[in-house]
C-alpha cells in the first residue's frame, strides 16, 4: 500500500466533458491522488465551504477534517483504495469561517488514473429536516405518551397497534400486553358490540364522540369519548380514540343538582316567606310560604319584575330599602304594612352578586298586641313600681318610668336586651328564680325575690312578680313583670339575721364560760375550801398542817391558771370586730416567735425549714400572728416523735381572691383525725394525754384566726405528722 500511496501523480486526460458538469453542479466534484492530496476541486466548492477551488487544490483531505472525524474518514479511504465503492459515506469539513458543514460522500478509486474520484454534497439541510422530523416524531411520542388521556390506535380489524401511558396506567398492562389485542377484550362484555360498532362507524370517516362507563380497579368511572378516522393516501386505516375521564365533572354535577335539591327543600321548608330577585328585579325563586303570605304565584310570576306584579309599592317602603340594600351592598331589615294583603312584615334583604334575597314574616299579631300594650303603658307608667314587658325571649319590649326611676337606666338603654345582661351581680342567686320557670311556662304567676344591681353599681333587693300573658291559641307569648324594692325590709332581715348569729355566737361562749366555770373553777374552789377548813383544825406543828397547806397552795395555783385562761378568753372575744390588723410581715414574726425555742430546738435536734420570702404580708394582728406561730413551735416540740429528729416546714403563697396560704408542717407524733373529728380546736381538748398541757393551743390559734376574719385546716396522721393550712386576707 505504502507504494501505492508514494507512485507519482498520473495526469488525468479527457477531463473537459466531466468537468464542465462538475462546474455546474450544486454538488462538489474532486479528484485526489494516492497520497490523498485534492488534485482537483469544483466550483461549487465556495458555496459549500467558502474556499475557492485553488485554496483547496494542493492540500491533504485531513486538513478540511475536524480532528474527532480524521481516524474514520481515513479508514473509508483505505477501502475505497482496495475497491469497495463508498457511495454513502458521511462526515463534516470544516467551511473557511470555522464551523463544520456535513457532507455525503460518494468515492471510487481508479486505478487506471491513480486518482481518488468524489462527489461531495452538502446535506446541511438534509440534516435539518432529519432534526426537524426528529424533534417533530419525539414531540409527538412525547405528547401522546404523556397525554393525561387514554389515548389508543386500532387498525381495520380492530387490533390495538398503539397506546399511551395513561392507557396502560388504568388497565394496569405493560404496552407489550396490549398490543394486537383486540380492543374489545379489554372492555366489559356489555360494551363489546358498542365498541365494535363504533369502530366501524369512523373507519367509514366519521368522527364518533360519547360518554361510557366501565368499573375501573372497584370504582365506575365516566370517559367522554372521541374516536377520529386516520387517512393514508385517501384511506382511513386506522382509528385514533381518546378518552378523557369525566368522573369528577360528573360526580360534581351530581353533587350540585343534589345540593339544589337540598337547598330547594330547605327554601320550602322555611316558615318564613322566601324570594329572590335578580338585578333586574325580576323573580328568580319563590317559596310556598311567600305564595300563601304576599300572593306571589310562581307558575305566573317567575321572571316578572316585582314591581310589574305590585306598581303601587313604587318609590314606597319596600322599593326604598330595597334600591338601597341593592346599591350599597348593605343588607337590610325593616318593618312595614303590606296593604296588598292588609298584614304587617318584619322583612329581611340580604344583597349579593346575583341580586336580593329577602325574607317575610307575617308580625301582624306582634304589632296589634304591641298596639294595644302601648294603650296599657299609659297606665303602667304612671304606677310607683317597676314594671317591664318581655318577649318569649326574654328581650325587653317596654319599661315604664318607675324602671327608668329605680334602676337609673333610660328605655332606650335596655329595649332588645335581657334583663339578666345587666340586673345581675356576681352576688346574684339565679336559683331564685330558675327553680320556678317550669311553672312560668306552664302559664302559671311566680313570685320571687332577688338581688340586683342598679347602673350606679348600687345593690338593690327586689320582690318580683312575673305574670305569663298568652295568646288566642293559650300560647305563652310574652311575659310582663312587676319589681317592688325590698332594700331596706331585705336589709332588716339581714341585720335581724346577724345580730341572731351574733347571738348564737355569744350563746356559745357562755357555755364554754360555763365549761370553765363548772369543770374548771369547781374543782380548785372545792380544794380550797376543803384545805380551808382542814387547816383552821389543825394545829400549826402538826406534820398534816404543812402538808395541808403545800396542797392549798397547788389548789391556788390552778385556780389562778383558770382564772388565766379565762381572762385570755374574754380578751379574745372583746376584740372581734375591733381588733386592729395591720400588714404584718410573716418572715418577721415567725423569726421572732422561733427565737422563743432556739435552746429547746437545738437540744432536741430539731431542724425548721423556712420558705417565707422577704416582703411577704397578711393583713393581721401582730400579737395574734406571733401567738398562733409560738403555739404551733410548742406544740411540735411537746409532740415530736421519739424514733426521729422533728422536722418543721413553713411555707406561705399567694392565693386567688387576695388570700395568703400558710403552711406549717412537722413530722411529729400526730394524732387520729377521725377520732378527733370536731374537737380539734376546741377548749382544753387534748389528744396525748401522757404529755403535759391544758388543751390551750388550738383553741387560741382557732380564736385568734377568727377574730382576723382567717380559717384554719388541719391533716394529720399517728406516727407520720400534721400539717396545718392557715388562710388570712392579703390586704
Amino acid at each position: 500500500m505504502t507504494e501505492k500511496l508514494n507512485m507519482p501523480l498520473q495526469k488525468v486526460e479527457n477531463e473537459i466533458p466531466w468537468e464542465k458538469l462538475a462546474q455546474v453542479s450544486l454538488d462538489m466534484f474532486c479528484t485526489l491522488n494516492r497520497s490523498g492530496v485534492y488534485t482537483y476541486v469544483s466550483a461549487a466548492s465556495q458555496s459549500i465551504l467558502g474556499y475557492t477551488s485553488s485554496e483547496i487544490v494542493g492540500r491533504h483531505f485531513t486538513e478540511l477534517l475536524p480532528p474527532e472525524e480524521i481516524t474514520r474518514t481515513l479508514e473509508v479511504n483505505r477501502r475505497v483504495y482496495y475497491g469497495i465503492k463508498q457511495q454513502s459515506f458521511q462526515n463534516c469539513l470544516i467551511h473557511k469561517n470555522g464551523y463544520s458543514v456535513p457532507i455525503l460522500w460518494s468515492s471510487v478509486w481508479s486505478e487506471e488514473d491513480g486518482a481518488y474520484f468524489c462527489v461531495a454534497r452538502d446535506i446541511t439541510e438534509m440534516e435539518r429536516n432529519k432534526q426537524k422530523l426528529s424533534e417533530s416524531e419525539q414531540k409527538y411520542k412525547t405528547l401522546f405518551h404523556n397525554n393525561p388521556d387514554i389515548v389508543f390506535i386500532e387498525n381495520r380489524a380492530g387490533l390495538i397497534t398503539e397506546v399511551n401511558n395513561s392507557f396502560c396506567e388504568v388497565w394496569g398492562h405493560r404496552i407489550d400486553q396490549v398490543l394486537n389485542r383486540p380492543t374489545t377484550s379489554l372492555f366489559p362484555p356489555e360494551l363489546a358490540s358498542v365498541m365494535e360498532d363504533s369502530l366501524h362507524y369512523v373507519l367509514q370517516g366519521h368522527v364518533l364522540k360519547n360518554d361510557i362507563e366501565f368499573v375501573v380497579g372497584d370504582e365506575l368511572r365516566v370517559y367522554d369519548t372521541i374516536k377520529y378516522p386516520i387517512y393514508v393516501n385517501g384511506e382511513v386505516v386506522a382509528v385514533q380514540t381518546i378518552a378523557k375521564d369525566i368522573t369528577p365533572i360528573v360526580r360534581s354535577f351530581q353533587t350540585i343538582h343534589q345540593q339544589t335539591n337540598k337547598l330547594n327543600t330547605i327554601f320550602e321548608s322555611i316558615t318564613d316567606a322566601f324570594i329572590t330577585l335578580d338585578r333586574n328585579w325580576k323573580l328568580t325563586y319563590i317559596n310556598r310560604e311567600a305564595e300563601s303570605l304576599v300572593g306571589l304565584n310562581p307558575e305566573s310570576d317567575l321572571g316578572r319584575s316585582l314591581w310589574e306584579i305590585y306598581p303601587e309599592a313604587v318609590d314606597g317602603e319596600y322599593y326604598t330599602q330595597y334600591k338601597q340594600a341593592l346599591d350599597t351592598g348593605i343588607p337590610a331589615h325593616f318593618t312595614a304594612p303590606f296593604t296588598g294583603v292588609n298584614t304587617w312584615l318584619n322583612v329581611k334583604v340580604f344583597p349579593s352578586a346575583e341580586g336580593l334575597s329577602i325574607y317575610f314574616e307575617d308580625i301582624t299579631e306582634q304589632v296589634r298586641s304591641r298596639q294595644e300594650l302601648e294603650k296599657l303603658s299609659l297606665v303602667a307608667s304612671k304606677a310607683n313600681n317597676s314594671i317591664l314587658i318581655v318577649d318569649k325571649g326574654w328581650h325587653i319590649e317596654w319599661v315604664n318610668e318607675g324602671f327608668v326611676r329605680l334602676f337609673g337606666y333610660s328605655a332606650e338603654e335596655v329595649i332588645g336586651w335581657r334583663p339578666s345582661e345587666f340586673l345581675h351581680s356576681p352576688k346574684t342567686d339565679r336559683s331564685a328564680y330558675e327553680n320556678l320557670w317550669g311553672k312560668l311556662q306552664n302559664g302559671e304567676q311566680i313570685t320571687f325575690e332577688i338581688l340586683n344591681v342598679k347602673k350606679n353599681g348600687e345593690e338593690v333587693w327586689l320582690s318580683i312578680d312575673i305574670s305569663p300573658v298568652l295568646n288566642e291559641q293559650g300560647e305563652v307569648s310574652r311575659f310582663i313583670g312587676v319589681h317592688t324594692d325590698i332594700t331596706k325590709l331585705k336589709n332588716s332581715e339581714l341585720e335581724l339575721s346577724k345580730l341572731a348569729s351574733d347571738l348564737y355566737k355569744q350563746n356559745s361562749d357562755l357555755q364554754e364560760f360555763t365549761y370553765i366555770i363548772s369543770h374548771n373553777l369547781r374543782g380548785p374552789v372545792a380544794n380550797l375550801l376543803g384545805l380551808a377548813h382542814l387547816l383552821m383544825n389543825t394545829k400549826p406543828e402538826a406534820e398534816s398542817f404543812q402538808k395541808s397547806l403545800t396542797f392549798l397552795q397547788q389548789s391556788a395555783s390552778k385556780l389562778d391558771t383558770v382564772l388565766l385562761d379565762l381572762n385570755t378568753l374574754l380578751g379574745i372575744r372583746e376584740s372581734k370586730g375591733y381588733l386592729e390588723l395591720e400588714q404584718v410581715e410573716v418572715l418577721s414574726v415567725f423569726e421572732q416567735a422561733l427565737a422563743s425555742f432556739k435552746e429547746p430546738l437545738a437540744q432536741s435536734g430539731a431542724k425548721v425549714t423556712i420558705r417565707l420570702a422577704e416582703g411577704d404580708t397578711v393583713k393581721a394582728n401582730k400579737a395574734y400572728l406571733h401567738s398562733i406561730f409560738y403555739n404551733l413551735l410548742s406544740n411540735a416540740l411537746k409532740y415530736r416523735a421519739e424514733d426521729r429528729p422533728l422536722q418543721v416546714t413553713v411555707t406561705c403563697q399567694d392565693l386567688e381572691e387576695n388570700t395568703s396560704l400558710i403552711s406549717f408542717t412537722d413530722n411529729g407524733m400526730g394524732f387520729d383525725l377521725e377520732k378527733a373529728k370536731g374537737s380539734v380546736f376546741k377548749l382544753y381538748k387534748r389528744f396525748h394525754v401522757e404529755q403535759e398541757g391544758r388543751g390551750m393551743g388550738l383553741f387560741l390559734i382557732k380564736s385568734h384566726l377568727d377574730a382576723m376574719a382567717g380559717t384554719v385546716e388541719v391533716t394529720s396522721q399517728v406516727n407520720e405528722g400534721t400539717q396545718f393550712l392557715i388562710r388570712l386576707p392579703k390586704v
